[in-house]
């Protein structure tokens, strides 16, 4: 789908809200291009009668034969840092959880002591870094 660029000559409002309540309009270009295009608003600003607007029109096939969908283009998300996800997890950081949890299990399980949980721990732990 590439983008295009062409003059609004005609909108025609569909009575009929789909199933999420979003208004449909049949949009024509002056370069002779026409389709189905789906707005939340009921009074789109994306096209204007008048006014070259961009768009990208894909042919769709439906339950009564195919159509024509007209989008408008979306741009490429620019990130500038900071707030976009998470930091990565040091898996150091990540070992001394699971070696923890898994040394608590032995002790619940009755195979290792409380009072040697710090010397299993250390083993469990030493065999993850290992694997590192």
């Amino acid at each position: 789908m590439d983008a295009k660029k062409a003059k609004v000559t005609k909108i025609t409002k569909m009575d009929k809200l789909d199933s999420y309540n979003n208004t449909s309009f049949v949009i024509e270009f002056e370069n002779g291009d026409k389709g189905f295009y789906t707005s939340k608003n009921p009074d789109q600003k994306k096209f204007i009668i008048g006014n070259v607007a961009d768009y990208t029109i894909e042919q769709k096939q439906g339950s009564k034969g195919s159509y024509f969908k007209i989008t408008v283009p979306q741009d490429a998300p620019t990130f500038k840092g900071g707030g976009f996800g998470k930091a990565p997890v040091d898996p150091k950081v990540s070992m001394i959880s699971y070696a923890g949890s898994y040394t608590k299990d032995l002790v619940v399980a009755g195979k290792v002591q409380m009072a040697d949980f710090e010397k299993e721990f250390n083993k469990i732990y030493s065999l993850f870094i290992s694997k590192l």
